[in-house]
């Protein structure tokens, strides 16, 4: 764990709890949680708030059961609890280091996702560096063009990053996007993990244009017919789902194109993983956001998840999102393997892959097939 993320979360947590207040937090995350028995205290003796910070971290042992415990007690600020409001000192110091860290708040949820999702200058192809389809390309002769130059790739080239910027996802650009993929993993023998690799963020690059699309039509399309979807979301959802069905994407990529409205497709290669992303560039509500985080299986507690359950839609949420999960499910142990990052103005999700685990799934899977 980040030292400095140490000392700030012990100065928070000793100068903003008392020691019932830690116990009762604790014991939210996990019930074995013991402040008098894990301190040495005991029941009669007034723990300091020293020694409740210290015995809290010690107990907490990762940076991310720290930033979890914090989010928690984000969620009981200004409340009474244990003989005393809950005021947080050190709120807003903390908050930007662990932004530094890329640990990244919503202040609709109150909640932190790290983002290990950021763009390297990685690639011994400079035309992979950035494909901007919002502009007519040969998409075919671009294609044979960089098998042709992908030749000089060697097994040992592991860094190169490839981003798409689109206003849509045509099956043409598919078809690019697989063969891009293909490429570049056959020459790190694993060409094997293609289709999956693809389905997954093929299906990320569907819900993002969704996403964009949604915002889109509720600006031009609902809003001007008295719908909101706050109010009416079925209503809503049943004229966007009309749309899509009469029209495909054709209406809402012209209002896309028209105002520049493009998401971006990413795909990463390291020498210690492989990461797939994507980057809508519009915000997305707080009812949508607690759904999304449902189905990706993040603990909900609190507000949150009094709204969540009080929601009708959120059995709605993640389109696409069953399938990239079990996919992921074989290629990474992760707990979370999907990960959202919601920013003010952009909403990013995707996976990171250790090549390691990856390597040895797909010798596994040819000792199998022998």
């Amino acid at each position: 764990m980040n030292k400095e993320i140490q000392k700030a979360f012990r100065d928070v947590v000793a100068t903003s709890l008392n020691s019932d207040q830690v116990n009762a937090l604790g014991q939210q995350m996990d019930r074995r949680f013991d402040i008098h028995e894990l301190s040495g205290f005991g029941t009669k003796i007034a723990i300091p708030g020293t020694a409740a910070a210290e015995t809290l971290l010690h107990f907490l042992k990762t940076e991310e059961r720290v930033v979890e415990f914090f989010e928690r007690m984000l969620d009981q600020e200004g409340k009474f609890i244990y003989d005393s409001t809950v005021k947080l000192n050190y709120r807003d110091d903390f908050i930007r280091l662990l932004g530094k860290n890329k640990w990244i708040f919503d202040v609709e949820t109150k909640r932190f996702l790290r983002d290990p999702f950021f763009a390297e200058q990685l690639n011994f192809l400079k035309q992979l560096e950035m494909i901007d389809l919002r502009r007519s390309i040969n998409l075919p002769a671009f294609s044979q063009q960089l098998q042709e130059d992908a030749v000089r790739l060697k097994l040992e080239d592991l860094n190169w990053q490839v981003t798409i910027r689109t206003y849509r996802l045509t099956g043409e650009i598919a078809t690019f996007l697989r063969d891009i993929i293909s490429l570049l993993l056959m020459k790190q023998n694993l060409g094997s993990l293609s289709a999956e690799i693809y389905t997954c963020l093929n299906e990320m690059a569907i819900n993002a244009s969704k996403a964009t699309y949604k915002v889109l039509f509720e600006r031009h399309v609902a809003k001007p017919a008295g719908v909101d979807p706050k109010i009416e979301y079925n209503k809503f959802a049943s004229m966007f789902r009309e749309e899509l069905e009469e029209h495909g994407d054709e209406n809402l990529h012209k209002l896309a194109a028209a105002e520049d409205k493009y998401f971006d497709v990413i795909f990463r290669s390291t020498d210690a993983n492989i990461a797939c992303w994507t980057t809508n560039y519009t915000s997305i509500s707080r009812p949508e956001k607690l759904r999304l985080l449902q189905r990706l299986n993040y603990t909900m507690f609190g507000e949150n998840l009094t709204e969540l359950m009080e929601d009708p839609h959120r059995e709605g949420a993640g389109l696409g999102i069953n399938l990239i999960l079990t996919i992921l499910g074989r290629l990474t142990p992760e707990k979370h393997p999907l990960k959202p990052v919601f920013y003010q103005d952009r909403t990013k999700i995707g996976f990171v892959l250790k090549r390691e685990a990856l390597v040895n799934y797909v010798a596994s899977r040819q000792t199998a097939d022998t």
